[in-house]
């Protein structure tokens, strides 16, 4: 049976392409089946996207974008304004997009037979998707577990628990966060981050991934994939 985890990040730009590509070289070199999906992309008007870095990373012949990633935009805002605009995304209530989601994804995995399909969601946990829906209900959808990915830095701590807490209010406990470092700079404020995040929720931090860390190198995720799988 198919595992699914859904990344959910903290904001935009927080890593979630970055570890969703770690996590697929990471299972290839585990032996791990895995494949990628990301629903509904924005801001893709060329082939250098987040859908063609997953496509690269899982490394799987004959997969092609389309496959993993069925609705894309190239205006570059939240999914569901792009599709829908500002007034229609406030008026509708279409559940097409979703369900047009959902059956590529139901393909997709018929088609490979995956051990792992590593979701990834756009922008934050409260980011509108097309239909006039937001994120928490194509999590739902998906029947997927939840991992939060946050970066390391200011603010970090505020983020990952603010998260946490929508999620559960949403009958969505996260399984688990990881943090990745997306900028060069080290400085104190991303020291103690990870530790003072997992003691004070009791969810458990899976990784944490440095900034432009070797792509083959997997000793950042804790137990490796197949114990995400367990």
């Amino acid at each position: 049976m198919t595992r699914r985890v859904f990344l959910v990040g903290t904001d935009t730009d927080c890593g979630k392409t970055t570890v969703a590509c770690a996590l697929l070289r990471a299972a290839r070199a585990e032996g791990v089946r895995a494949l990628p999906f990301k629903p509904a992309a924005s801001g893709v008007a060329d082939a250098t996207g987040d859908p063609e870095r997953l496509v690269a990373a899982a490394a799987i012949a004959g997969l092609g974008v389309s496959e993993i990633c069925p609705l894309r935009y190239p205006l570059a805002v939240a999914p569901g304004l792009a599709a829908d605009g500002v007034e229609g995304f406030l008026a509708r209530r279409d559940a097409g997009a979703l369900e047009l989601a959902c059956a590529s994804l139901a393909a997709l995995e018929a088609r490979y037979a995956p051990e792992l399909t590593v979701i990834e969601g756009a922008g934050g946990l409260w980011v509108p998707m097309p239909g006039g829906s937001w994120l928490p209900a194509w999590i739902s959808a998906m029947e997927a577990e939840v991992v939060v990915v946050g970066r390391l830095g200011l603010g970090t701590i505020n983020h990952c628990l603010l998260c946490f807490a929508g999620l559960r209010e949403l009958g969505l406990a996260p399984r688990g966060f990881m943090l990745v470092q997306t900028r060069g700079e080290w400085d104190a404020s991303q020291e103690h981050n990870e530790r003072v995040i997992a003691v004070s929720s009791g969810v458990p931090c899976l990784g944490v991934l440095g900034f432009r860390a070797d792509p083959d190198a997997h000793a950042w995720l804790r137990g490796g994939v197949r114990a995400l799988l367990a």
